[in-house]
């Protein structure tokens, strides 16, 4: 029996799902529908007790005629197959579901489809999604504050470069005309004695 857990993890997923599904007409054979069994009742018992070791103690009161290797890799197995609400790798999940459409479409494009290939670009906008605004680091913006001084006849502006986006247009632009008017000697003589 050391064999028939390798055997059931190299099956095809489709036979597997076949086999929970319509267990009366199962592809797979006897040894390995009582191990399917067992790895299902074990994934139940692994979303209700995610430590491992409860779940294998759990597993082998329920089935006693096993040895502990064999519950071992039954967990190990459970694990694999069954996705538990613990274990679930959401990252996994999306880059996996992105890459089976991104197939799709290219599948769709190579047949001349241009209707699934349509609605697979459609789909795929949608699992990726908007782009997550950016928030600025507080803990940064503090670390690094920049004073901009402007020196200007009517006086010594100071800005702040974290408020400067709050800024409405036309300050942003009386700024802007400040910064870049020319100036005559007299006007230099008077910014060069403040």
């Amino acid at each position: 029996m050391s064999s028939t857990p390798i055997a059931l993890l190299d099956q095809s997923w489709e036979k597997i799902k076949a086999a929970i599904l319509n267990p009366g007409g199962n592809p797979l054979p006897e040894e390995q529908m009582v191990v399917l069994h067992r790895v299902t009742s074990l994934a139940k018992i692994i979303d209700r007790h995610p430590i491992d070791r409860s779940a294998l103690a759990i597993h082998m009161a329920k089935y006693p005629d096993i040895s502990r290797r064999t519950a071992g890799r039954d967990l190990y197995m459970a694990r694999e197959l069954n996705v538990s609400y613990h274990s679930f790798n959401y990252d996994f999940w999306h880059n996996w579901l992105i890459s089976d459409i991104v197939d799709q479409i290219q599948s769709a494009k190579a047949r001349g489809d241009m209707r699934s290939w349509s609605a697979g670009h459609a789909n795929l906008i949608k699992v990726i999604g908007d782009r997550v605004p950016e928030e600025k680091d507080p803990k940064l913006v503090e670390k690094h504050t920049f004073l901009i001084q402007i020196n200007n006849i009517k006086g010594t502006p100071t800005i702040d470069t974290r408020e400067i986006d709050s800024y409405p247009p036309d300050v942003l632009k009386q700024i802007s005309d400040s910064i870049y008017t020319e100036i005559t000697e007299e006007d230099a003589r008077e910014i060069f004695k403040t």
